[in-house]
């Protein structure tokens, strides 16, 4: 990692970029300009159940919008770009810890690394890609650059079926990216995406987390060539290119179809998988749950297809769709910050993907620049069974101990009655002289 000055000048310079990107384009205006300054590292206070807001930080206005959850032995911390200043890239991090069955401290996160196209020609819905050898079906590398606008939906605490629910997101509206070919050579076509979005639900039953996450992409609403031929989408597909970090007290393993597997040393092969998992001491302590359908809204029509999910070797990522460094950097700068916080281990956050242990990808073999929505799963095995505790209305707790406290004088009423009664029919014995 470059050191942070190095980093404030990437930003400051990347922000600019994107300015620049932005308004000779023409295709979209600048936000409101209001400058969010403050510290990167803001302050959450990771002692209470769950709070929103935002870390500022003095480049150029950029800042992190947060969400967090205390509950149950688990806490969640998930990160997202915004400023007022430019158009935010869109960019998202989501992490959790919490101690496994056998009682191994955990944290593993998942960031959207990029987006890629391709073209399905073998018919198994996943993108064959391997460049060691130069054979790939992946036709360009899907930047996402910039949003005109953000929504944020702060954390709405519900009950559903005795249990609490936490539920939050963001959505980026207005999105102009750059669709890049496959070997970096060029820029085919900038391109218009109506919005993403990304909401998650949060729950906890028995001794088992489970977060449901809901990926919303947009329709592609224009695509400007720039003078390498006609760029289409028809009949093209998409896939969602995710990192993890992994980080625990104890040796850990990644298990893809029942076998060990690890994404530097993989071979670069397709391996389709509907559930993998992470196995500490031989024990289940994360599983992440794929292959659920997702709904393509294709014009006035809803259409339904299985989603496919493949693990990823570093030799089926091409250096093209690879993510700069500078996008991730501050959002590492900020969980370093907040780790030591919740976590007694000592451990680096780095969230660059060639270190990375398991990397993968999400597909939607039918896309073609459709509007699409998905919501894969991630469940945790925590240490021991618990019941999250339910807050009463205040008004509720009020008639409980006004109710608790006639009781209870009623009874001591009561008791002196029996008492009063017991004498009467009991006189005590007299002492011997």
């Amino acid at each position: 990692m470059v050191n942070l000055m190095n980093k404030k000048i990437l930003v400051i310079m990347a922000l600019a970029l994107l300015a620049v990107s932005i308004v000779t384009s023409g295709l979209i205006q600048l936000a409101p300009l209001a400058v969010a300054y403050g510290s990167l590292e803001g302050n959450i206070n990771t002692n209470i159940e769950y709070s929103n807001g935002t870390l500022g930080t003095d480049l150029a206005g950029l800042t992190l919008w947060y969400a967090w959850i205390n509950t149950s032995g688990s806490q969640i911390i998930f990160l997202a770009y915004q400023s007022y200043v430019l158009n935010p890239p869109v960019i998202t991090f989501l992490g959790q810890h919490y101690f496994a069955d056998n009682g191994t401290e955990v944290f593993v996160g998942n960031t959207l690394e990029a987006m890629e196209l391709y073209n399905d020609t073998n018919g198994n819905g996943l993108p064959d890609a391997n460049y060691t050898s130069g054979q790939s079906e992946i036709l360009y590398h899907f930047f996402v650059n910039s949003s005109a606008s953000f929504d944020v939906k702060p954390i709405n605490k519900t009950v559903i079926e005795g249990l609490p629910h936490y539920q939050w997101g963001i959505r980026y509206g207005t999105i102009d990216g750059f669709l890049n070919s496959a070997d970096d050579q060029f820029t085919a076509a900038m391109v218009m995406v109506d919005y993403m979005d990304f909401s998650y639900d949060f729950y906890v039953q028995n001794n088992v987390t489970y977060l449901k996450t809901n990926f919303g992409l947009g329709k592609i609403l224009q695509i400007v060539p720039f003078g390498y031929g006609n760029v289409s989408l028809n009949g093209l597909s998409i896939a969602l290119f995710y990192g993890t970090i992994v980080i625990t007290s104890k040796p850990y393993v990644t298990m893809v179809n029942g076998n060990p597997y690890n994404s530097t040393t993989a071979p670069a092969s397709v391996e389709p998988t509907d559930s993998s998992e992470i196995k500490i001491a031989e024990a289940t302590a994360y599983k992440f749950l794929f292959g659920q359908n997702y709904t393509l809204f294709r014009d006035s029509t809803q259409e339904v297809y299985e989603s496919k999910c493949t693990a990823v070797s570093n030799q089926s990522v091409s250096e093209g769709g690879k993510r700069s460094e500078w996008i991730l950097s501050l959002l590492e700068d900020t969980l370093t910050s907040i780790f030591p916080k919740i976590s007694s281990m000592q451990a680096a956050i780095n969230l660059d993907y060639n270190v990375s242990s398991f990397l993968y990808r999400v597909c939607y073999p039918v896309w073609s620049g459709y509007q699409l929505q998905h919501d894969p799963t991630y469940v945790a095995y925590l240490g021991t069974p618990i019941v999250p505790e339910l807050s009463p209305p205040l008004m509720f707790v009020i008639a409980a101990a006004v109710a608790s406290t006639v009781a209870l004088m009623a009874a001591l009423i009561d008791l002196k009655k029996t008492r009063k009664t017991l004498r009467h029919l009991n006189p005590p014995t007299p002492l011997p002289l």
